[in-house]
């Protein structure tokens, strides 16, 4: 009696199963029918490599367009061949392309303000790849990128720059001049505001002083007037503020004039509202000057630098900050916690005096509010070939072959279940003797 019920039980659950079978069968049939009901492209894709692409859009332009085109990306393409692809695929051909060998990379130039001249080339960069910049003469430079890329500064003008890392090149050109106004000096009649003066004035700028002698008289180089746009591009605070009024000078950076402070004239209460920083506690100079040193300004008083909320810092001894800077509305301020700067002109090596020059420009290169005025016929640039790409074509992906494969071979895999349910149940009912 036992062994009926298990027989019976038994083959209940063998009839339970092979109409599972049944409709698990049924469920790939179905799925089957569905995608092959799906669109799929009429044909296999043209694979085209870049170096023939030229000669296909040409052959393109006279013939029938095809209907599916990959392009195998290891260099930069032409803007106007990328236009032509866009363009193609407006019209229904699916265009598609793979770039796995193509590292990201981007160019700007930037003509620096400094009557000197000089070009800054920014690149952006994968970290760790080597950027090669070049102009129509011929390679200017070559580095290493880290985490922000690549920064390189040209004392000559450099109208076009290419910029390479990989197989990419990214073109940038520049679009501006830009014209200069006067700098203004503030501070206190001592060797630091003559040795700044004089930088800044054989660097090509034109400058105006206002310097505290005693209760009884001033130095002054210039109309007396309170900083202005429109009649200084900086104003540089070494020691004091007594000859400017520090609102205006606020209000000034605000609307776009540019501010050079030492660390205790940036952190006076007047300047408060510009929030780089306050000062720290003062390091000594060394004594005598480390002269031909590979880092100067180590020899050099410093009142370090504590950040304010929204300000970067730029250059650091050891933990100290040195000098930071933070923009403020449409101007930038730069505080330099560097003190007595004149030390390393007078008793730094013999290239001391250029040294100091350079490093006095570039602090207020800065910060200089300048006029632009754009360059007529500057011509077309590609400044990031890649994103451009992806802008006009979409992601990379893989060849299309690809996917259909991975595609027939999930019908195969689908085909081989079903045939494997089919026999089950084939067998299951001939075991149990039903027809």
């Amino acid at each position: 009696m036992r062994s009926r019920v298990d027989g019976g039980a038994g083959a209940r659950l063998r009839v339970w199963l092979e109409r599972a079978a049944h409709v698990a069968g049924l469920a790939i049939v179905a799925w089957l029918l569905v995608e092959s009901l799906r669109s799929r492209p009429a044909g296999a894709a043209q694979v085209v490599a870049l170096e023939a692409l030229p000669s296909e859009l040409g052959r393109w332009s006279t013939a029938a367009r095809p209907e599916r085109v990959h392009l195998e990306v290891d260099g930069t393409i032409a803007p106007a061949h990328r236009d032509w692809l866009a363009a193609l695929a407006g019209t229904g051909t699916q265009v598609s392309w793979n770039g796995d060998s193509a590292s990201p990379v981007a160019a700007a130039v930037d003509a620096v303000a400094d009557p000197d001249g000089g070009t800054r080339i920014l690149a952006a960069a994968s970290r760790g790849a080597t950027v090669v910049v070049s102009d129509g003469i011929g390679v200017i430079d070559s580095v290493k990128a880290g985490a922000a890329g690549a920064r390189f500064l040209a004392h000559s003008p450099a109208p076009s720059v290419r910029v390479g890392a990989g197989s990419l090149v990214a073109h940038s050109v520049l679009r501006d001049s830009l014209g200069f106004k006067r700098i203004l000096v503030v501070g206190r009649v001592g060797w630091e505001a003559a040795m700044v003066t004089s930088a800044l004035e054989e660097r090509g700028w034109e400058v105006d002083t206002r310097l505290v002698l005693s209760p009884k008289g001033d130095v002054t180089q210039g109309p007396d007037v309170q900083p202005d746009t429109a009649r200084y591009s900086a104003v540089v605070v070494l020691d004091t503020l007594a000859k400017v009024d520090a609102a205006r000078l606020v209000r000034y950076v605000r609307d776009g004039g540019g501010l050079v402070a030492t660390g205790r004239a940036g952190a006076a209460p007047g300047l408060v509202p510009l929030g780089v920083g306050r000062a720290g506690r003062a390091v000594a100079a060394v004594e005598p000057f480390p002269r031909d040193s590979a880092d100067p300004r180590r020899g050099l008083a410093v009142v370090p630098i504590r950040l304010g909320a929204e300000s970067v810092p730029v250059e650091m001894r050891d933990t100290l900050v040195t000098i930071a800077a933070r923009r403020v509305d449409r101007g930038r301020v730069t505080v330099v916690g560097y003190e007595d700067t004149w030390r390393w002109r007078m008793a730094g090596g013999e290239a001391a005096p250029d040294e100091h020059r350079a490093w006095w420009a570039g602090l207020v290169a800065g910060v200089a509010h300048v006029s632009r005025v754009e360059l007529a016929g500057a011509g077309a640039a590609d400044e990031a070939p890649l994103a451009s790409l992806v802008e006009r074509l979409g992601p990379s992906s893989a060849r299309p072959e690809h996917a259909e494969a991975g595609r027939a071979l999930s019908d195969a895999w689908l085909l081989a279940a079903l045939a494997t349910l089919l026999l089950l149940q084939w067998l299951s009912r001939r075991l149990r003797g039903a027809p």
